[in-house]
């Protein structure tokens, strides 16, 4: 564990692996809205309440390890966290807002 944050390429592809597996993975629990099941909703409620702050974080933390990075791809690599912190991590923190702080939300 103390090599693989000492290097800071695998830690930064490591956050936009993990960004995109738990997007993908809110997206399809998501789309089971529909179906009428306690326990799905239940399971959804947990899933939602730990990946919103999850996408909020990891993008960050692979955008400034990506600062660190020596070689070509230090480029590509701050880009696509740019990316990241500009789209998921905005939509995850309105949806985290509207979902725990908004008297009015759904």
């Amino acid at each position: 564990m103390k090599t693989f944050f000492q290097n800071a390429s695998k830690v930064s592809l490591t956050s936009l692996i993990a960004t995109i597996t738990v997007l993908i993975l809110l997206i399809c629990l998501l789309m089971f809205g529909s179906f009428d099941s306690r326990v799905l909703h239940l399971i959804a409620k947990g899933f939602i309440a730990a990946a919103l702050p999850f996408l909020i974080l990891n993008p960050l933390f692979g955008f400034i390890y990506s600062f660190f990075i020596k070689g070509k791809w230090k480029i590509l690599y701050i880009i696509l966290h740019f990316i990241f912190l500009c789209t998921i991590s905005l939509f995850s923190l309105i949806a985290f807002m509207f979902r725990y702080f908004v008297p009015f939300a759904p």
